[in-house]
């Protein structure tokens, strides 16, 4: 009796809250107490619109010890946990661990038996309270919780039920990324490519949405089949943890494409980006597993990135650079998510017009392009600090230019010095249109938060001197892991006529090279480093 005791106090407090004017008609309603239902003996009181209950059910509702001290007519109510509530007949000031409250209705004494308000003594108690108008339902049970996807959802309030724990729909929805609609009757969830329809549920049955309290609420286990989740109680049926997460475990080339591995089937919403061209594809309730590394390219992909959402955390965005642009089709099935470059499209946009670019030097001059990565609409990567790579690798490659401007021998030509966005064929044309001698790109990497380290690219065989000495320096200069020296169709040194490199300076996604690459002293030290090295490139050529 004591464990259902505290739920009927809900019971007469949902009818002075929910129902007030319906008192006299206790007997036909329902009520749900812990899950079970029952059934009153001692009808309720109703004084003032309130509903006020006899001692003895507020002991039976609550499991509280409560007691009635005639010489002063006080009834003291505690919860057993430390919390004790003291009131008296004709009197609205009651007391909560001594601190004074005020009741909207006073207890009272009606044909000598007191009866105590229900509503404010089973908000102070604890309990969570619903009204099932459809089924003519009070619900009063102990409060649980749920997790969303390893989140504990604060101000979600669960409803017991006999044939069910249902949840408020906006509550757990909006969590997991969906919007909530509303259309003839039915309640519509929408997440890019996803949508799911919820009708309501039959009298007494967990198969849709009821209305408690007026929202719309289901039970976990019916959303999970809904949107392909899984909900699971723990063995005090306490706690439910909802969950959605899918985990991308690998990211590989295909003859048409690229492959998507993950734990089970994707759910994504995709868009395209001009000057580079650009797919990009965000997987909902995702999350990228460690250890995950992709060095995607091919005669169409020139890279691909892929980094956790920044402003949504269980989201993945996976950026796929083209060499140009392609129509594409994405399908998703159970632990693959393909993408399939078909045909160029028929008629591209023209190239834009190459930036203007100085003669050509004397031949006695050595001729070096620094090309700071991204810049203007496009930022780069995402630090954990919420900085950019486009500011980092301009900060480096400014230190590499005034170092080497100050020997004679060199000419420095910068693709960008400020915060502008040249393309890649502006980049390559300006190059090439300069007959540089070198060409070093400056970026920094984006992947997973485990993922570490320094590397460096080249193309051609022509490059590879030049892109081994920069890799030495580089390593020295940042003293992260060695990833290696290593080949790839980036547009920049595949498409430039001289010995040209890209450098990864480190993860901007991992927390401990962010918070030092974003070190004035490191960014100066790799800026210097670079400069010894197109010297030392200078220097045996010379």
């Amino acid at each position: 009796m004591r464990k259902k005791g505290w739920l009927l106090w809900a019971f007469l407090l949902i009818l002075a809250w929910v129902v007030p004017t319906a008192v006299q008609a206790a007997p036909a309603m329902s009520l749900v107490v812990n899950g079970t239902e029952v059934k009153p003996d001692v009808p309720p009181q109703l004084v003032q619109k309130r509903t006020l209950v006899p001692i003895y059910f507020a002991g039976e509702a609550y499991g509280a010890e409560v007691k009635w001290d005639g010489s002063t007519n006080t009834v003291t109510v505690s919860d057993r946990a430390g919390k004790i509530i003291t009131m008296k007949p004709g009197n609205r000031t009651a007391y909560v661990n001594g601190k004074a409250m005020t009741l909207e209705v006073a207890p009272e004494i009606i044909k000598n038996r007191t009866f105590l308000p229900l509503r404010q003594v089973g908000e102070w108690l604890g309990a969570t309270i619903g009204w099932d108008a459809a089924a003519n339902t009070v619900i009063i049970n102990k409060k649980k919780s749920i997790a969303i996807n390893g989140k504990t959802v604060t101000q979600a309030p669960v409803y017991q039920l006999p044939y069910g724990h249902f949840v408020k729909v906006d509550d757990v929805a909006k969590p997991l990324g969906y919007t909530v609609k509303t259309w003839a009757g039915k309640v519509i969830l929408e997440q890019g490519a996803e949508k799911y329809t919820i009708a309501q549920a039959s009298a007494k049955q967990a198969n849709g949405y009821r209305l408690i309290d007026g929202s719309f609420a289901v039970t976990p286990e019916f959303l999970s089949q809904v949107i392909g989740a899984k909900a699971d109680w723990n063995e005090s049926k306490t706690e439910c943890a909802l969950d959605k997460l899918q985990y991308i475990t690998g990211i590989s080339r295909t003859d048409d494409g690229i492959s998507i591995k993950s734990e089970g089937k994707m759910s994504y919403s995709h868009f395209t980006l001009d000057n580079p061209y650009r797919i990009v594809i965000d997987f909902n309730h995702a999350r990228i597993k460690d250890g995950v590394d992709a060095f995607v390219t091919s005669s169409k992909v020139e890279s691909v990135r892929y980094s956790q959402y920044s402003q949504s955390p269980d989201r993945v965005r996976v950026v796929i650079q083209l060499f140009e642009p392609h129509t594409y089709s994405i399908t998703a099935e159970e632990g693959v998510t393909k993408v399939t470059l078909k045909e160029a499209k028929p008629t591209p946009a023209p190239a834009p017009t190459p930036t203007p670019v100085p003669n050509p030097q004397p031949s006695g001059q050595f001729v070096i392009v620094l090309d700071p990565g991204h810049g203007g609409k496009d930022s780069g990567a995402a630090g954990t600090a919420g900085n950019y790579e486009k500011t980092l690798v301009l900060s480096i490659a400014k230190t590499t230019a005034a170092i080497l401007k100050q020997n004679p021998n060199f000419k420095v030509i910068m693709t960008r010095s400020g915060d502008t966005y040249p393309t890649l064929q502006e980049r390559v044309a300006q190059a090439n249109s300069a007959k540089a001698d070198v060409f070093l790109s400056f970026h920094a990497n984006a992947a997973t938060a485990s993922a570490h380290g320094t590397e460096t690219y080249y193309n051609t065989s022509r490059s590879k001197e030049f892109a081994s000495i920069v890799h030495k320096h580089l390593i020295q200069a940042t003293g992260f892991t060695d990833r290696g020296l290593r080949t790839a169709n980036y547009y920049v040194i595949k498409n430039t006529q001289m010995p040209s490199a890209l450098i990864e300076v480190g993860f901007l996604t991992n927390a401990a090279e962010n918070k030092k690459m974003l070190d004035p002293a490191f960014q100066k030290r790799v800026g210097e480093a670079m400069a010894a090295a197109i010297t030392e490139y200078y220097n045996k050529h010379h």
